[in-house]
């Protein structure tokens, strides 16, 4: 009798939840009797992983990964024990590559295969750690067209399978009762704010971002404003950082708050100003203009700075490998650049039109469905 196969998979964010909970199931449908066991969010255990941790609350950037290392030395260490008693004949891990890496050198001490799925950016910013890949990853299974050769030519086995996220965006329903409610008729000018799904992130865009809103009000009277809270947890800081800003500058800018329907914010703008990671090949989906930003510290800069190994923060752009949306990241908070950028696009149709054609020539590289399809075969190929 032939014995269960379990693959351990980890995922920390929010969109690695989505992503594995996509690849979970795709996995299952070519073969039901897969126990999944691993690290992730709700979204990827109703889709039929056992979770050892929820990693809710575990998401990590910058410095602040540094506060998070004895309950992150916790779970590694649950995740070790699993690794010695259940012997999984696959680890997936899923993006969080400072946490994933080390999962990776463990499993592959133990002669566990390791596959990774969805890259951490080493080609933007940790071209060095592609040694650490080769020596602990066995499978690369990327999402961006340029990721293949940057892996292979580094001597590690990759294969490129488009993006999940256009899996996701295809078999998502859009409110378009919803879309036209906000839009109100075609004279209304629609500018989004998506400062992000981290606190963090949060706590250090959304102001700048509520600043260009002002002087964009100005320029363009018509202009009316949504800004996007995708994850509920943030909601009660997105309000009181609106709430803080409008009462102390004085300002009566018009401001809706739209919890969730991040897909419906997007279709009904006339331009997103937002965060500049995964939602800008969302807001591409949709071809609608936008400008991608990245507010840092002074301190982070510096030190990154000379370890950054692309031109383009913007993901649209990098695919693109030239600048179809405006891009800056931010060490001071310079509102002045985003409004400016952001009265272009809304008057200038010329502009409009060459981002828009931009957009689509990027959708038609990359927003083709069936990532998660092929990416489980990669996985059930390696077992």
């Amino acid at each position: 009798m032939e014995t269960t196969k379990k693959i351990f998979i980890s995922a920390g964010e929010t969109s690695g939840d989505m992503h594995g909970s996509n690849l979970i199931r795709e996995i299952h449908k070519k073969n039901p009797s897969i126990k999944f066991y691993g690290l992730g969010r709700d979204k990827m255990v109703e889709a039929g992983m056992q979770c050892i941790h929820d990693m809710s609350s575990r998401s990590v950037m910058w410095l602040q990964a540094l506060k998070k290392i004895p309950g992150l030395w916790n779970i590694f260490k649950d995740c070790t024990r699993f690794f010695d008693e259940e012997r999984p004949e696959l680890v997936i891990l899923i993006d969080y590559v400072g946490f994933n890496l080390y999962l990776a050198k463990a499993a592959k001490k133990r002669n566990i295969p390791v596959m990774y799925y969805i890259s951490p950016q080493l080609w933007a910013h940790g071209s060095w750690r592609i040694k650490k890949i080769k020596k602990f990853v066995d499978r690369m299974v990327v999402i961006y067209p340029f990721e293949e050769a940057f892996y292979t030519n580094g001597g590690v086995s990759a294969k490129y399978v488009g993006h999940p996220l256009f899996d996701e965006l295809n078999k998502r329903e859009i409110d378009e009762v919803l879309v036209e409610k906000m839009k109100a008729g075609e004279e209304k000018t629609i500018v989004s704010l998506l400062p992000g799904s981290r606190k963090q992130e949060i706590r250090r865009l959304l102001p700048i971002l509520l600043e260009t809103a002002t002087v964009i009000h100005e320029k363009v009277p018509s202009a009316t404003f949504l800004l996007s809270c995708g994850n509920t947890r943030n909601l009660e800081l997105i309000e009181d950082i609106t709430k803080r800003y409008t009462s102390s500058n004085n300002k009566r800018l018009s401001i809706e708050i739209v919890k969730e329907k991040i897909s419906e914010v997007i279709k009904a703008s006339s331009l997103c100003i937002c965060n500049s990671g995964t939602v800008t090949l969302e807001i591409a989906n949709y071809q609608i203009p936008m400008i991608a930003c990245y507010r840092v510290s002074p301190f982070e800069y510096f030190v990154s700075k000379p370890h950054i190994d692309t031109p383009y923060i913007c993901l649209v752009n990098a695919i693109a490998e030239k600048e179809i949306v405006p891009e800056k990241t931010m060490y001071r908070d310079d509102h002045k650049w985003l409004a400016s950028n952001a009265t272009e696009l809304l008057l200038n149709e010329e502009k409009r039109e060459t981002c828009i054609a931009g957009l689509k020539e990027i959708t038609s590289i990359i927003g083709t469905p069936g990532a998660s399809a092929k990416a489980a075969d990669e996985a059930l190929g390696m077992i």
